[in-house]
């Protein structure tokens, strides 16, 4: 685990039954509606689930969903509260098989990683995604940020292109990419296909 990925886990720890009940659980059903219709077959790995909302929301839909986080409070939650199967997981060291998913579900994880480990995650990302597997992003777009006292999260912000970059450099095809407003910020919404060289 990164070191600031351990401050980070220590305060999703710490707001973890708070945040299942506010307003951070929203299912943004049609950016979900998008990515399934676009995926291979029925298998998505959820990363960074948190307390399980959009695994819940997969398994509902009938795809087979794995829901992976380092906070185990919030594991702990989404075992009590949703269907899915959830593990205790770092998304920088995943102990998966190569090629055994057709979707990465990825919904405000990449606002907690540093933009020079985002390579990283990417190519560990591709490794465990099958043939034509497609890699969904839901992440904060720059805007002028103020952090509370008591938030120990990593907090980085990304514009479009400079996501789209980070994606094509990893070899996926963009699918979608545009930006939206959400909770009184915009957003980047992006879709990858993984390149089969």
């Amino acid at each position: 685990m990164k070191k600031y990925t351990e401050k980070t886990i220590k305060y999703y720890n710490a707001v973890a039954d708070n945040y299942i009940k506010g307003n951070a659980t929203v299912v943004l059903n049609d950016k979900i509606g998008r990515f399934v219709s676009l995926l291979p077959g029925k298998k998505i790995l959820d990363i960074a689930c948190g307390p399980g909302h959009d695994v819940d929301n997969f398994v509902a839909m009938g795809f087979d969903c794995l829901g992976i986080d380092l906070s185990e409070k919030m594991i702990e939650l989404a075992r009590k509260n949703f269907k899915g199967k959830f593990e205790i997981m770092d998304f920088f060291d995943l102990k998966l098989a190569d090629d055994s998913f057709d979707g990465l579900w990825c919904s405000s994880i990449f606002v907690h990683i540093k933009k020079k480990d985002v390579p990283e995650v990417l190519k560990n990302s591709k490794k465990i995604l099958k043939k034509n597997g497609v890699l969904g992003i839901i992440t904060a777009h720059k805007y002028e940020r103020i952090a509370k006292q008591n938030d120990t999260r990593e907090y980085t912000m990304f514009e479009k292109k400079e996501l789209e970059n980070f994606l094509i450099e990893a070899e996926f095809e963009i699918l979608v990419s545009e930006i939206f407003p959400y909770g009184g910020k915009d957003r980047v919404f992006m879709i990858g296909k993984k390149i089969i060289n």
